[in-house]
C-alpha cells in the first residue's frame, strides 16, 4: 500500500454491537451503514483498510473495496483493531473511523490533514489532531494519528492491559479540532434502531 495520499483510512468494523447486533450491515435506503461510511470517507481517492474481527456477509463485503487486516488483540476492542491495522499502514500518517459514524465523510479528514499541516509547519508536527466538542468530549474514533506513533503508544497500552482507545493520547502532542455548534452530528455513532431510523440518506 504505496499511495500518493499521505492519509491512509482505518474503518473499525469489529466491534460487537451488543446494543444493535449487526448493525454495520443495516440499511440507510438500500445501502448497509458500513458501506456508506466506506464511501464517504474514501470519496477523494485516500487508501483504506477495513478492520475486522470476523468476516462481514458476501451482500455487505463485495461494496467494500478495500484491503482488510484482523484484529490480532484478543478482546482489545477498538484499540486492538487500530494497534494490528498501524503495524500495516506505510502511509505517515491515519485517519481512524468508526464503522458505526454514519455522518462522517472525508471533509472532516481534510480538515484535520490541514491542521496537521499547518501546525506542522510552524514547529513540531502533531502525533494526533483530535475533534473536541464543546463540553470538552474528544473522538478518538474520528481523529488523525501519526502512524507509527499510534501503533507504538497503542502496542504500550495494550500491554499494560489498558484498552481505552483515549488512553494512546498520553505522552503525545495533542491538537484539537474544536467542534462548532452544527458540526455534531457529524459524529454520531449509530446505536439503537431509532439512531439508525434519523439518519438521512446520500
Amino acid at each position: 500500500m504505496r499511495p500518493e495520499h499521505a492519509v491512509t483510512i482505518v474503518l473499525l468494523a469489529g466491534g460487537r454491537a451488543t446494543r444493535l447486533p449487526g448493525k454495520l450491515a443495516r440499511t440507510i435506503g438500500d445501502e448497509p451503514l458500513v458501506v456508506r461510511v466506506f464511501r464517504e470517507l474514501t470519496r477523494t481517492g485516500r487508501p483504506c483498510l477495513i478492520s475486522l474481527r470476523e468476516p462481514l456477509p458476501a451482500y455487505v463485503a463485495r461494496h467494500l473495496t478495500a484491503a482488510t487486516v484482523a484484529d490480532t488483540f484478543d478482546d482489545a476492542g477498538p484499540l486492538g483493531g487500530l494497534a494490528s491495522a498501524a503495524a500495516q499502514i506505510q502511509t505517515p500518517l491515519l485517519f481512524a473511523a468508526a464503522g458505526d459514524m454514519a455522518n462522517i465523510d472525508a471533509c472532516i479528514v481534510d480538515a484535520l490533514e490541514r491542521r496537521y499541516h499547518d501546525e506542522a509547519s510552524h514547529g513540531d508536527p502533531p502525533d494526533v489532531v483530535i475533534p473536541r466538542h464543546e463540553n470538552g468530549d474528544l473522538e478518538p474514533l474520528a481523529a488523525l494519528y501519526d502512524t507509527a506513533r499510534l501503533r507504538e503508544s497503542a502496542t504500550r497500552m495494550l500491554a499494560l492491559g489498558r484498552k481505552k482507545v483515549a488512553g494512546v493520547l498520553e505522552g503525545l502532542h495533542v491538537v484539537y479540532h474544536d467542534i462548532g455548534p452544527g458540526e455534531a452530528s457529524t459524529f454520531l455513532n449509530v446505536n439503537t434502531a431509532d439512531d439508525l431510523a434519523g439518519i438521512r440518506q446520500r
